[in-house]
């Protein structure tokens, strides 16, 4: 029987490998979302672009696929869904720097609470192929801080169908007789991610049927994919300590990569999370440093 370590090992040497689970994560996704609905032509445009962009992902064309995941205007609801999704197809490429600087916009406090699990998994795998132990630690930590509200919420959700914020978003729908983004408030981060795209908690809301069954279900799905994605990361934090601890990574040194080009039309931001630019939101470039060459040395 293979080892769940060699599996990871494997993923991790063979881009390939992670390109083809990525494709099966989007088609699960695709599986396992919401019902979604579509009030406008915008959201229908933006629906039809992360469609086709998705289907190009499958074909392995991920260049065509991130020019259409570019398109998707950062005012959609369909935004963050298109930045992690850009982030996985320059990893493809090999294009770590533009991965990680995506994947730093959407764990930006204006996006933070509406993202899921996956782009902290993603961020530590680029971290562990590159050896970049210290961040994925931070990654690891940020991860427990930011998902572990969140998971315990959606696990009182799952279990009874009714919290103080759900109920509030509700009442919001009701007085509103709106059901978008703007129902789920600053309360967003407990609850269920796009449930406010779901089609039959909307048409429950309408007719007024019991939400319980529905909210559950949606709530229980996404405390399914935080275990999930948990378990993960605590199989690539082994494998960070195992490599931190092996010889042949204590004796050797990392590469430097190339620096940023600056000059008189360049600004530069101090690294602060507390201090977010909206307008710099999309823009976050990273600098990458692989792993330390081996290749000089004996077997």
């Amino acid at each position: 029987m293979i080892s769940a370590r060699f599996i990871l090992r494997y993923a991790l040497v063979s881009m390939a490998a992670i390109a083809v689970a990525q494709a099966v994560v989007l088609r699960v996704d695709a599986a396992t979302a919401p019902v979604m609905k579509t009030k406008s032509a915008a959201m229908k445009s933006d629906r039809s672009v992360m469609k086709t962009a998705r289907q190009l992902f499958e074909k392995m064309k991920f260049t065509e696929a991130i020019r259409l995941y570019e398109t998707v205007d950062s005012g959609s609801d369909y935004w963050a869904e298109s930045l992690e999704e850009r982030a996985w197809a320059h990893l493809q490429l090999n294009e770590h720097d533009r991965s990680l600087g995506l994947l730093k916009t959407l764990m930006a406090p204006p996006l933070k609470n509406e993202i899921g699990p996956e782009p902290y998994l993603q961020t530590a795998l680029i971290q562990l192929h590159l050896c970049s132990y210290q961040e994925l630690f931070k990654t690891l930590k940020r991860f427990k801080e930011d998902i572990r509200p969140r998971h315990e919420a959606l696990s009182e959700l799952a279990k009874t169908g009714s919290t103080p914020a759900f109920e509030l978003a509700m009442e919001r729908a009701k007085s509103s007789g709106r059901f978008d983004r703007t129902i789920a408030g600053p309360e967003v981060s407990v609850l269920p991610r796009l449930f406010y795209r779901d089609a039959v908690l909307e048409s429950s809301l309408k007719k007024n049927l019991s939400l319980k069954p529905r909210i559950k279900v949606l709530a229980a799905r996404e405390v399914k994919e935080i275990d999930t994605n948990l378990r993960r990361l605590h199989l690539i934090e082994v494998e960070a300590v195992q490599r931190m601890h092996s010889q042949m990574h204590l004796a050797d040194t990392k590469k430097s990569g190339p620096g940023i080009e600056r000059d008189a039309n360049t600004l530069v931001f101090p690294d602060d999370e507390n201090e977010v630019w909206l307008d710099e939101l999309d823009k976050y470039r990273v600098n990458a440093k692989g792993c330390p060459d081996l290749s000089a040395r004996g077997t």
